[in-house]
């Protein structure tokens, strides 16, 4: 009688410990499956886009966009670059002459302004003759530019420019505005480029 006690309470003990093993190793197969699902169906697209905006989340600037109005100059293109954070933007006048806005920065928002004109010609040294025709073609422009940081006051300041650099700030305030003028260069015997940069920050 007590053999039979004992045989008893030994298969049933196998018989628990094979339902464990078992349930263990369902539950095992199906946690591979389940992962192995999310792996191959895992869309790679947007570990990508992180690294294509990689720059643009470091820095206190956002995206670069289009500052010309279109319907002032119908004649642009805009060019994104592949950081996301600077483009080219070419407005082609109906004279021949052309503007290459650089739309640039990172603690600090830059736009530059290239003119290869023809309108004038002068000895590239003369500062104060190519100081003031920064200041014409400026003004002509601002009306097509959608940008807050080419204000009246700013263009009166590069009209009184003497030197390459002048800070027009507010003197209280901790984000700083200046204007450059980077480069004056003689690309023909009557064509001339002007570039102008303004920039404020850090941002």
């Amino acid at each position: 009688m007590k053999l039979l006690r004992l045989i008893s309470i030994l298969l049933t003990i196998g018989v628990f410990s094979c339902n464990s093993v078992s349930g263990k190793t369902e539950n095992s197969a199906e946690t591979t499956k389940v992962e192995d699902t999310v792996t191959k169906t895992e869309n790679p697209q947007p570990a990508k886009q992180t690294e294509e905006n990689q720059y643009v989340g470091n820095c206190v600037r956002g995206q670069a966009e289009p500052i010309v109005k279109r319907n002032v100059y119908p004649n642009t293109t805009f060019a994104l670059q592949s950081d996301k954070l600077t483009s080219y933007e070419t407005v082609t006048f109906g004279n021949k002459d052309k503007l290459i806005i650089y739309n640039w920065g990172c603690e600090y928002y830059m736009l530059t302004f290239r003119f290869e004109t023809s309108r004038f010609q002068e000895d590239v040294n003369n500062l104060a003759f190519w100081y003031l025709k920064a200041h014409i073609l400026m003004t002509e422009i601002r009306k097509g530019l959608d940008t807050p940081f080419v204000t009246i006051k700013e263009l009166t300041t590069l009209k009184k420019i003497t030197e390459k650099k002048i800070d027009c700030s507010e003197d209280d305030s901790e984000i700083r505005n200046f204007i450059t003028v980077d480069k004056i260069e003689k690309l023909t015997e009557k064509k001339y480029a002007i570039e102008i940069s303004f920039s404020t920050g850090p941002l």
